[in-house]
């Protein structure tokens, strides 16, 4: 249990949330994911059109192996930049609530302080 004592003292000191950066860098995020699902589509269709290049009788034998990768990895990647760009979202989101929620309670702890006759300020 000493070896704990670190760990278990810092709990319930909190950490720092910055609402702009979460949605900036969420903004990053979506930009990625849509820069990443256009670099996919283009591969696809560059792969696409090296196939009628290869002809016929190569590319019988050869796409029965590699169509179902190729369509695969192509799939996959679409996939992750529609979850870069979720991501993102999530991001921008939970950004806007942590403002939402320090703006609530900055109100909150006003009310107290104007309820307690002002007092000592705590802002």
């Amino acid at each position: 249990m000493a070896a704990l004592g670190p760990v278990l003292g810092s709990i319930g000191l909190g950490f720092d949330v910055d609402p702009a950066v979460l949605k900036q860098q969420g903004a990053i995020f979506g930009e990625l994911g849509t820069s990443f699902k256009s670099a996919a589509k283009e591969l696809g269709s560059a792969l696409e059109a090296a196939e009628a290049d290869w002809g016929e009788e190569f590319i019988g034998t050869f796409n029965d192996i590699y169509e179902p990768v190729r369509e695969g990895m192509c799939a996959s990647m679409v996939h992750l930049a529609a979850q870069l760009a979720e991501i993102g979202g999530n991001l921008r989101t939970m950004g806007a609530r942590y403002e939402c929620a320090e703006d609530e309670q900055t109100r909150l702890m006003a009310g107290q302080h104007a309820n307690l006759g002002g007092g000592r300020a705590w802002l």
